[in-house]
């Protein structure tokens, strides 16, 4: 019984630690993928452009990287794309820009509305 009590004991006290480690953030996991343009923030979405929006000018690439888990501060800053990745502003909207990385891989971002 004793030998029954001690495993159960361990057993409950390992589950409540590792869930104390995700509910305070000790485990950190992915982060969103953040870039700061005309000191607006973006971030990528998986939402599709309608037909008649396309491509526009590029209008920057990205001057710095920060870490995964900073949020960037600056202009042209992204916690995810490499320096020299090229934006873009898509024709017909502000909400969105399409930031192409060195291997040409397109990935669309939406602006984060501020809450008031």
């Amino acid at each position: 019984m004793k030998r029954t009590l001690s495993f159960l004991s361990v057993v409950c006290l390992s589950v409540l630690t590792a869930c104390n480690q995700v509910s305070t953030g000790t485990n950190i996991g992915s982060s969103a993928i953040i870039v700061v343009v005309e000191n607006k923030e973006y971030n990528a979405t998986e939402d599709k452009l309608d037909q008649k929006q396309e491509i526009g000018d590029q209008i920057g690439t990205i001057e710095k990287k920060t870490k995964a888990t900073t949020m960037p501060k600056g202009n042209n800053q992204s916690n995810y794309f490499t320096v020299g990745s090229e934006i873009y502003s898509v024709k017909g909207t502000e909400d969105y820009i399409i930031v192409k990385d060195k291997d040409h891989k397109s990935q669309l971002m939406k602006k984060v509305v501020q809450k008031r």
